[in-house]
């Protein structure tokens, strides 16, 4: 019987690592005798694992009809679809809902739910009308789903690869607190009111009761959340805020209990919605699933949807990672359970390179799982949907044939495929880390008595922590990752350099975990407006008494009135939410034009803290510069350079190591690359197409006895037989550099020269393959 892993930041299948390369194909879009078609097509990218929703409402469109094998229409069967896949070789990845999305009538839900049980209905508190979205505890809606598993799980449970079958995962519910969130829609059905007076009432040992001028019964939390005026508002909506992340948890474990008692044994996965505004926005859904996604055994997986790429939003795709690794269970790698492959429409104009430049970022900084969603078009049964034809310019048209993306993926996975287990355990190499509150984050649903405060916050992490800190740190090649400062431990030894956005609300644990950590020997850069209160907004100033700051004067107030600065050698930078201080500081590097320290370093301990009072994106050369002195400033050396600029991250492994280039732009780039202060590729020019990137090995053991120390084109196939190693490469001219044990030898042929160099060979080639063999 096959073993699945999720273990020691990997997926392992049978104890070998490896990387998931899943296909999102929609069964029920398609017809029946077309499935092996498209289940081909996902075989010739090169993937490994099919994905797919099951909806609810069509497999069980009335309370007394359920059709998983195809009785009453032949793309209602399940079963007969889960077989196909699996003799055709392939993993599968499970989505039974209950709530899907996937552009469905009530995302999902069967209309006689609420129709029947109209009870469980969300209750918006703007107006106490019903939505035709469910309270999701509400016992009644837990009943229907009871149901549904039962029926979906008879299906489900005899293939789960515990059980000799295909299925390794399985997607409990679907972006759980999403539409409340996207809607501004906050819940006073009377069940749901119940359990957040219970939370508020419980909640630190009775504190959050001493926070209300009344008491918080459920009938005043209704009226507190219908009509947001008077004192308690803003702590009632608060409340409701932390209150849902438990709310949303204790929904996951309620499914997963469902889901065991009706045989599921495989990992459940909780995906990670909100991905908007390049990704600013998708910190948001890891606040409201927090809880959920820390549960043990859970298997955390993001929703990604970056549209397109470029220099200007890599950085964030970045962060998202970043920030997700942080908080997901550490035995897990990053996994994207929805990775954008859509939205190249036959006359879009979108870029055909979007899916494959992203895959390989994400690759770069450990992603081991990625379902690429949604694989192919089709059409949607009328029960499914008002709109017949589901075309988002997806790779497989819904006739079968294929968009000029299509090819790009066999590309990369042949690549991949080529590279093998030696670039699945290779780990991100990080010079530096990013901190952040999570609780910054918790945000998502809104009255006006929060509405100016979250403006503020809103603006403040998107301009600097991921406009300045994480554009600045990739555009100058500093590979971080990050930490959740508000939960987790902070150790110099582990983390010596430490960005972090600060704003004025911060608990005094956290000012003061900061305070510890510099004085233990850390390096703090800390950006943005100085703490000043907690999240109670009581006054707490902990942190600025430590740094010796005397007084905080705000030079502007709003995040459209822009003032300028002079920071290091660059002036009249122009900046927003500006602070100044006065204070006993070893030394001043940024002020405002008309006067006062802006930015300032002073010893703290054995460590260091330089803070920087103002928000400004690093989007011009003088901007980016500024994070380069912050960088330089704090000890935190570039990782590499580069003669002319791509972007570039560094892994290593015990099998090899891999330099990941991707070029962005609409022209080819010509770089050479100094790794650690050494020239890398003996030198050699890398030449990076259009649009394109390219993983290299170096200290790659190609074979028993075959070691390359870099090659300067990427291996798109490797073929070993008995006596031969061939690789095919991604350039017709190349360099190599190789170890060859005793009894191998590089074949000489037309365009290729061998040099030897000691223990070492060198190649260049004109014909793009590389060929050993033995004597």
């Amino acid at each position: 019987m096959t073993q699945f892993e999720i273990a020691h930041g990997q997926f392992g299948i049978d104890g070998k690592p490896t990387l998931l390369q899943a296909g999102e194909f929609h069964y029920f879009r398609t017809p029946a005798p077309e499935w092996a078609h498209r289940l081909g097509l996902l075989r010739a990218a090169g993937f490994n694992t099919l994905a797919t929703y099951i909806p609810w409402l069509w497999h069980q469109p009335t309370s007394d009809v359920s059709d998983l094998d195809g009785q009453t229409h032949p793309m209602r069967d399940l079963t007969g679809f889960l077989d196909l896949a699996a003799r055709m070789g392939f993993w599968i990845i499970a989505r039974p809902g209950p709530y899907i999305m996937a552009e469905t009538y009530r995302e999902g839900i069967p209309a006689w739910v609420l129709e029947q049980h109209p009870e469980c209905a969300f209750l918006s508190a703007e107006d106490g009308r019903a939505q035709e979205i469910v309270s999701y505890l509400h016992p009644s809606f837990v009943s229907a789903v009871e149901g549904w598993y039962s029926d979906v799980f008879a299906v489900l449970a005899p293939r789960q690869v515990t059980r000799g079958g295909r299925i390794l995962m399985v997607q409990l519910d679907n972006e759980m607190g999403m539409i409340a969130w996207v809607r501004n829609l906050l819940d006073v059905n009377p069940d749901t009111l119940a359990r957040l007076a219970g939370h508020i009432e419980a909640a630190a040992e009775g504190v959050g009761l001493q926070r209300y001028s009344e008491p918080p019964t459920p009938e005043r939390l209704r009226r507190l959340l219908q009509n947001p005026t008077g004192p308690d508002s803003r702590t009632a909506v608060e409340d409701y805020r932390r209150f849902y992340r438990r709310y949303l948890r204790d929904y996951f474990a309620t499914l997963w209990d469902i889901a065991r008692s009706n045989g599921l044994e495989v990992a459940p996965v909780v995906n990670i919605h909100g991905f908007g505004n390049g990704g600013k926005t998708f910190p948001i859904g890891l606040s409201q699933l927090i809880e959920a996604m820390t549960i043990e055994g859970v298997v955390s997986a993001t929703d990604v949807y970056p549209i397109h790429i470029d220099e200007g939003n890599a950085h964030e795709l970045v962060m998202v990672n970043a920030m997700t690794q942080a908080l997901q269970n550490s035995a897990q790698a990053l996994f994207s359970i929805e990775f954008q492959a859509g939205g190249n429409p036959d006359f879009g104009g979108a870029q055909s390179s979007l899916a494959d430049l992203h895959a390989r970022l994400c690759l770069s900084v450990g992603m081991r799982g990625i379902n690429h969603y949604l694989f192919c078009d089709g059409e949607n049964d009328p029960l499914l949907s008002g709109v017949k034809r589901h075309d988002w310019g997806h790779p497989v048209r819904k006739d079968g044939s294929v968009r000029s993306q299509f090819a790009r993926y066999a590309v990369l996975s042949g690549a991949l495929e080529a590279y093998g287990t030696a670039l699945v355990v290779a780990r991100p190499e990080t010079t530096t880390t990013v901190g952040f509150l999570l609780d910054h984050y918790m945000t998502e649903v809104n009255t006006p008595a929060t509405a100016d405060e979250t403006q503020i916050l809103t603006h403040q992490r998107d301009t600097i922590l991921f406009d300045l800190i994480a554009r600045g740190l990739t555009l100058t090649h500093r590979a971080y990752d990050a930490i959740a400062v508000d939960r987790d431990s902070l150790d110099p030894l582990r983390t010596p350099t430490l960005w972090l956005m600060i704003e004025r609300q911060c608990d005094p644990a956290t000012q003061q975990k900061l305070i510890d950590y510099a004085q233990t020997g850390g390096t703090l850069i800390l950006i943005g407006r100085m703490c000043q209160e907690d999240f109670a907004h009581r006054p707490c100033k902990i942190l600025a008494d430590a740094l010796g700051v005397e007084t905080i004067t705000a030079a502007t107030g709003r995040a459209e009135a822009q003032t300028l600065i002079h920071a290091f050698h660059h002036r009249d930078i122009p900046a927003t939410y500006v602070e100044t201080y006065t204070g006993a500081f070893d030394q001043v590097f940024a002020e405002h034009a008309a006067g006062g320290a802006v930015g300032f370093e002073k010893a703290l301990g054995a460590g260091r803290v330089l803070v920087l009072g103002a928000a400004f994106e690093a989007n011009t050369l003088d901007d980016l510069d500024v994070v380069e002195q912050l960088a330089l400033a704090a000890g935190c050396a570039s990782q590499v350079g580069l003669s002319a600029w791509a972007d570039v991250r560094l892994s290593r492994g015990p099998e090899g190591d891999f330099v990941y280039l991707n070029n962005y732009q609409d022209d080819p780039v010509e770089t050479t690359i100094v790794i650690a202060g050494h020239a890398a590729f003996g030198g050699q020019t890398v030449h990076i197409p259009a649009r394109q990137g390219l993983i290299l090995p170096l200290a790659w053991e190609a074979g028993p006895g075959v070691t390359i120390h870099y090659l300067t084109a990427e291996v798109r196939k490797r073929v070993a037989e008995a006596d031969t190693i061939t690789l095919t490469l991604s350039h017709r001219r190349f360099a190599a550099e190789l170890s060859l044990s005793a009894g191998w030898r590089c074949e000489s042929s037309s365009g290729i020269t061998i040099r030897s160099m000691g223990d070492r060979v060198q190649v260049t080639g004109e014909r793009g393959q590389l060929t050993v063999s033995r004597i």
